[in-house]
């Protein structure tokens, strides 16, 4: 039996798709895109197993249903241990926990309201100034991100670990590159070292190239 994943191109599941990919384990990639028109072709299946429809989504071996990104990856790493968490011994695997829940919480929700505003308010003439201070919250995540980071060649030191490549892929989104090559550039440059391991850049560029 194989893992099922429902995701999307530029979606939360990326990093999803690439921990599967280092795990290796078997996994079915489906498409369940909410935003095109018409949707993805697993869309309608997806909302059976998660009526709100939202990625990713993981289906285990055993059918047990994995939601919420964060959860989803330390799930896997908790299952199948790998180079891409500190071991439980290690005080970096709980600052690894700290900086994705962090992240999560302060810079993911934030990206859920910006895209989204209408769902967060009864009257549409509020729907830009929602928008801008959802994007203004994540910019204050990123920089407390910043001010965390040591300038290490990797978020927690000499290596990469889950955590990187989580908030590379958030980094993508609502243009915090952009925002983070201005205000934060030492962040900025380990996003871009993210971007090019070998083992990242591959499905990054079945999400974000083209």
């Amino acid at each position: 039996m194989t893992y099922r994943l429902y995701g999307a191109r530029r979606s939360g599941s990326a990093t999803v798709e690439f921990l599967l990919t280092q795990l290796g384990v078997e996994f079915e990639l489906r498409d369940a895109t909410p935003w095109s028109d018409p949707p993805g072709p697993a869309f309608g299946e997806l909302k059976q197993f998660n009526p709100l429809g939202q990625l990713p989504t993981l289906i285990a071996p055993g059918g047990e249903v994995l939601t919420e990104s964060l959860a989803i990856l330390w799930t896997l790493l908790e299952r199948h241990p790998s180079r891409w968490a500190p071991p439980p011994s290690d005080r970096r695997r709980a600052q690894c926990l700290r900086w994705m829940c962090f992240a999560a919480t302060n810079i993911y929700a934030a990206v859920g309201i910006a895209d989204y505003p209408q769902r967060w308010l009864a009257d549409a003439a509020g729907e830009a100034l929602l928008e801008a201070g959802a994007v203004g919250r994540m910019r204050q995540g990123w920089d407390h991100v910043a001010r965390a980071f040591a300038g290490a060649p990797y978020f927690l030191g000499d290596e990469p670990y889950i955590v990187d490549v989580y908030l590379a892929q958030m980094s993508r989104w609502w243009k915090m590159r952009e925002y983070l090559a201005q205000a934060q550039p030492a962040l900025a440059d380990l996003m871009q070292r993210i971007d090019r391991l070998p083992e990242v850049a591959p499905v990054w560029a079945r999400h974000w190239d083209g």
